[in-house]
């Protein structure tokens, strides 16, 4: 039996006394091949993600998109490899008075699938997400001195992950809009960030520390076997296929 997000959130909302009901944008880029990982996408936020609160798909996609009154295309074309995860941070600050109703903002990679509830946990400032590969370690940061995503060998504590992260309103905004200046002044000095967006993300986290971190359940690569709850998975794939 398929149930509605309708009826979830009714439940919820029998469940507990008091709710307050936050306006949440999830924002995905999927451009060319990604845009089939859409629709499934979609489906399982429909069941797990923040089902007692109004929740809006941004997607910025050259292809098409589910016919929803929730669903909100923006066009985007391709940019190619690397720029199309590269720049997702200026696609978010160049459409920015799309968001203007919504009270939290998260940046959600295409290729991912909710798979148990994501809740009110969630809700914070600034978000970032343990990256699997780097719980408890520095991480692979980017270590050019040359570059504004630059991480000395005294700074980094916690490496995140790009595939999932986000906050509130603004400062989703404001992390985007920084992000896309550093970004913009490494292409002008023909540089570009060894993990490209998420190097500049982990730069940014350094200098404005998140407010919540959530584990690697929320960014979980769909056949490893880690010590924590799935709850997002990152969905196993042929990133050469996909890429042309």
């Amino acid at each position: 039996m398929i149930i509605s997000r309708a009826t979830i959130f009714l439940l919820f909302l029998c469940a507990s006394p008091v709710i307050f009901a936050a306006r949440i944008g999830l924002l995905v880029v999927a451009t060319g091949k990604y845009i089939d990982f859409v629709e499934p996408l979609i489906s399982s936020a429909d069941r797990y993600f923040c089902p007692a609160h109004d929740i809006t798909y941004f997607i910025f996609t050259d292809g098409e998109v589910p016919k929803r009154n929730d669903v909100v295309k923006i066009d985007q074309h391709r940019l190619g490899w690397p720029y199309d995860t590269l720049m997702r941070c200026g696609m978010y600050a160049t459409h920015k008075n799309a968001f203007m109703e919504m009270d939290y903002l998260f940046a959600c990679d295409s290729d991912m699938k909710f798979v148990d509830f994501v809740r009110d946990e969630i809700l914070s400032d600034r978000v970032a997400t343990q990256h699997p590969g780097f719980v408890g370690k520095r991480g692979t940061y980017e270590t050019s001195s040359y570059s504004t995503a630059c991480i000395h060998p005294y700074e980094g504590k916690h490496y995140f992950a790009g595939g999932f992260h986000g906050g509130s309103r603004d400062e989703f905004i404001k992390l985007a809009t920084t992000m896309l200046n550093n970004i913009t002044i490494d292409l002008e000095n023909n540089l570009v960030a060894i993990w490209h967006d998420e190097s500049h993300l982990n730069r940014y986290f350094i200098d404005n520390p998140p407010t919540k971190i959530l584990s690697p359940s929320y960014c979980y690569p769909e056949s490893w076997q880690l010590p924590y709850q799935q709850r997002l998975l990152a969905l196993d794939k042929n990133h050469t296929e996909i890429r042309q």
